[in-house]
């Protein structure tokens, strides 16, 4: 299962350069999100990579849920997460992301970009391909999680210009 996502941020590349590059931010996100038993298993941040790796307890939406797959699942998941943030250039930064659930043979793995369009707008643009290796069930599966990492990351999205917003635009300087 293949779908890709475009997100715009009311920010430049060195604004969410800096909030992305901040284990507070990382923490506050996902624990906003819903996720309990967070372990954030490293975080690295330079100037040039912000590599995250992470695991949390994800509630699951049940009544989501297909009937044959609430018999498989329990109330919460471990997910893990791991995140490599490259910079490409002054305008732009390379991501590559892995999502999947601990002990189920499913993935969701992404590849994609931020490029900043103006000093008040920069767009990520991500391409996932979902996979998951159960006979049978597996490509309803697939979409079924697919469908839950997109509903994910927009509520990621609404976070993140939530914080933007509440920590404030950092004066420019001028020349």
């Amino acid at each position: 299962m293949k779908f890709s996502l475009r997100q715009d941020f009311p920010a430049d590349l060195a604004r969410l350069w800096t909030v992305f590059g901040r284990p507070g931010y990382t923490e506050q996100k996902y624990r906003s999100l819903g996720s309990t038993a967070l372990r954030i298993l490293k975080f690295a941040a330079s100037d040039e990579m912000i590599e995250v790796e992470l695991e949390r307890k994800a509630p699951v939406a049940l009544e989501r849920l297909p009937a044959w797959a609430r018999v498989l699942s329990g109330k919460q998941q471990t997910m893990r997460h791991h995140s490599r943030w490259e910079r490409a250039g002054p305008k732009q930064i390379n991501v590559e992301l892995d999502i999947s659930p601990v002990g189920v043979p499913l993935n969701a793995h992404c590849i994609g970009s931020v490029v900043e369009l103006s000093r008040s707008l920069s767009r990520m643009t991500l391409r996932f391909d979902v996979n998951c290796n159960v006979p049978t069930v597996g490509t309803n599966v697939a979409r079924f999680f697919a469908e839950q990492v997109k509903e994910a990351l927009r509520a990621d999205h609404a976070f993140t210009l939530g914080y933007l917003k509440a920590i404030g635009t950092p004066a420019r300087r001028t020349r």
